[in-house]
């Protein structure tokens, strides 16, 4: 899966890199105009531009340059310091990481990755499954703590399950209503006057994400919205989905001496794991049951579900894939919704736009979204795609160079980590005209010529590319089009708030504001 903005903008100066806490905004990043650099005598890896490793460890200590701050703010620093391609020093264990900016790196990495791409593991969590839980994880540690074969193997199985549009048909109406009920708890929880949700309105977003995953991890509608917010188990899970991304940044990206002694923050990581698996397995057993109840009394079963489709595959391999849909899904979803919700509520013409393409699909509100409703909504697509431009999650796509390869005139040897950091390229002028307009029509086919801009493929990657592009893709557009589409035919979305700096990021974004939206019911 794919990663998100910064927290701070960087001024240069001189050479030198002063943070600007005060105004720390992904949007706002500045992005150097260094080209591809590539030169005709191929240097030594030895020779890519990198800081030293005091200099990277001081960097992100209390006081240092990147305290606190966003991998992507640090990648954008050293970008304007290096130019498109320098080294994120390794240490305590965890090897360099090559970063390149540049589209021909980005592009020949992706055309020579082979049928099993390899990619950075987050070690500390692969360390939990095939370290400490070895007995649920053995054969199956999933697809984001497997590489080479195994890995092949897991996601030739799952591919046929999760990649084909045909299997998300049976969430296509359940979507739908937890989505109606989402719209009523809006109708609950703003205020009354000023038609405003409360500060933490994107926990309701999550509770809505989660209801929707639930759809295939669960097998069933777990109630997080209205009826059921409290549900133990689930709510064990809704909670600890946050904290393990968190830890990963803490224990995978930033130094950390973890692999040498147990530090507080991997105890917590191990203790956040083994609650959530515990907590998974519960509703996965009382999903079962709840299914065989249904067989007994006589009533229609879907036996074609993805979570079904998992159990007959391996059942290990459904707890696995039902915490990872969850663990990837839940912040990263909702986050999208907020950004698509935050664009059109600060462009309400693109919003009325939408809306006309809206009422021909859904002449009346609670119109049910099916396979044929959803088929023909291009500006809604749109619409969705340049949300992801505008607030691009995280840096990149990791990568293992599976052989010797040159990169920006560099000799980069086998087995290298990669980072291709084409996401803050999206907010990239020099790829993309009048990068700071929200302009979903760069996505669509002019009316009059039946042109579409000209985009380098290379710089737009939210989901990845070739074999081992997110496997979730299609589960994600599905929700996301269909929240939006019932949000936007239901109600007038306005944001009345300073929205120049919304996100910030550690791994991936998160709400650095609250998202006090304004929901105002349509009439018709």
């Amino acid at each position: 899966m794919n990663i998100l903005q910064t927290a701070q903008r960087v001024a240069i100066t001189g050479g030198s890199i002063q943070s600007v806490r005060a105004a720390s905004c992904p949007a706002q990043v500045a992005v150097s105009s260094v080209k591809d650099n590539a030169t005709a005598q191929v240097r030594p890896y030895k020779e890519i531009p990198r800081p030293g490793k005091i200099e990277f460890i001081r960097s992100f200590m209390p006081g240092g340059e990147f305290h606190d701050a966003s991998i992507v703010v640090y990648a954008s620093a050293m970008r304007n310091r290096y130019g498109d391609i320098f080294i994120m020093p390794g240490m305590f264990g965890r090897k360099d990481w090559v970063t390149t900016f540049s589209t021909k790196d980005i592009e020949l990495v992706f055309r020579n990755e082979g049928i099993w791409p390899e990619r950075e593991m987050f070690a500390s969590f692969q360390y939990y499954r095939t370290k400490v839980r070895p007995d649920v994880y053995g054969t199956h540690p999933g697809l984001v703590a497997s590489q080479a074969e195994a890995w092949g193997k897991t996601r030739s199985a799952l591919n046929p399950i999760f990649m084909q549009p045909k299997g998300l048909k049976v969430y296509y109406e359940p979507l739908s209503n937890i989505n109606n009920e989402f719209i009523e708890r809006i109708k609950e929880i703003r205020d009354a006057k000023t038609l405003e949700v409360p500060d933490d309105f994107i926990d309701e977003m999550r509770r809505l994400i989660f209801d929707s995953l639930a759809l295939v991890a669960f097998d069933r509608q777990m109630g997080m919205i209205r009826k059921n917010r409290d549900h133990p188990d689930a709510l064990v899970l809704f909670n600890m989905v946050r904290r393990v991304l968190k830890y990963v940044f803490d224990l995978d990206v930033k130094p950390s001496m973890w692999r040498y002694i147990q530090t507080p923050a991997f105890k917590k990581m191990i203790s956040v794991l083994d609650e959530s698996l515990v907590a998974a397995q519960n509703l996965l057993k009382e999903s079962q049951e709840l299914l065989e109840k249904r067989r007994q009394a006589g009533e229609e079963v879907n036996s074609n579900s993805m979570l079904q489709r998992m159990m007959d595959v391996d059942p290990k391999l459904a707890v696995v894939m039902s915490l990872d849909i969850l663990f990837a899904g839940v912040d990263a979803s909702s986050n999208l919704l907020s950004a698509v919700l935050l664009c059109l509520a600060k462009n309400p013409e693109k919003q009325g736009k939408l809306r006309e393409e809206l009422l021909k699909i859904m002449p009346t509100k609670d119109t049910l979204l099916n396979e044929e409703t959803m088929k023909d909504m291009p500006y809604l697509r749109a619409v969705i795609k340049e949300a992801l431009r505008y607030y691009p999650n995280g840096l990149g796509n990791l990568r293992i160079c599976p052989t010797d390869v040159t990169l920006s005139g560099y000799n980069v040897p086998k087995g290298t980590n990669l980072v291709m950091a084409s996401n803050l390229l999206m907010r990239d002028k020099n790829y993309y005209p009048e990068a700071e307009k929200f302009l979903p029509e760069r996505w669509l086919r002019d009316p009059e010529t039946g042109k579409k801009t000209p985009i380098n493929p290379f710089t737009f990657l939210p989901f990845g590319i070739g074999p081992r592009m997110c496997i979730g893709k299609r589960l994600v557009d599905l929700e996301i089009e269909t929240s939006v589409a019932k949000l936007i035919r239901n109600f007038q979305v306005e944001f009345n708030y300073d929205a120049s700096c919304p996100y910030k990021t550690s791994f991936l974004m998160e709400p650095a504001i609250p998202f006090r939206f304004k929901f105002t019911d349509i009439e018709h």
